[in-house]
């Protein structure tokens, strides 16, 4: 891992929660749990979160109703939505509401999460990198704006047929 992630599991069942920590203890990023989307909201005004997994099933705030708000209040998190019920409008909803990036189907195996996980993290790497580049490029593109302005006709090219650099 490049970074410290945070990664936060929603679940009304606390021995799941238990066992989800027990599982992942040794990984390369912190878990933090939370029994409800409302305790789970709170956490994430002190703690930068960079995966939520929750469930879907949950009294009082859905698992869908909970995502879409961390979307709108978070919208760099990676959600994921755990259910035992594999119910396909839910699906739907969750990836055009919320923009969940991937569903696990519980029951599910330890190792199969810690590759979920892992597969979000390097998505997230890759986004983050992604943004570093776009402002570099936006930086040498602000220069060359400048240097056009100041030297009219600076950043023209002249290429023959066949693509080549014509030196004058």
């Amino acid at each position: 891992m490049m970074f410290n992630y945070n990664v936060l599991f929603v679940d009304d069942e606390p021995m799941l929660l238990k066992s989800i920590n027990r599982s992942l203890m040794d990984e390369e990023y912190t878990v933090f749990t939370a029994e409800s989307g409302t305790e789970a909201l709170a956490l994430m005004q002190d703690e930068n979160m960079d995966i939520v997994i929750s469930d879907q099933n949950m009294p009082g705030m859905s698992g869908l109703a909970f995502l879409e708000k961390v979307k709108i209040n978070y919208p760099h998190i990676l959600t994921i939505m755990m259910t035992a019920h594999s119910d396909i409008q839910i699906a739907v909803k969750a990836i055009n509401e919320a923009g969940v990036y991937k569903f696990v189907l519980k029951p599910f195996e330890a190792e199969d999460l810690k590759i979920t996980i892992q597969r979000g993290l390097e998505t997230l790497q890759l986004i983050k990198e992604r943004d570093t580049l776009l402002q570099q490029v936006k930086a040498r593109d602000a220069i060359l704006k400048d240097l056009e302005t100041e030297h009219p006709g600076i950043t023209q090219v002249e290429r023959d047929d066949d693509g080549f650099i014509v030196l004058s």
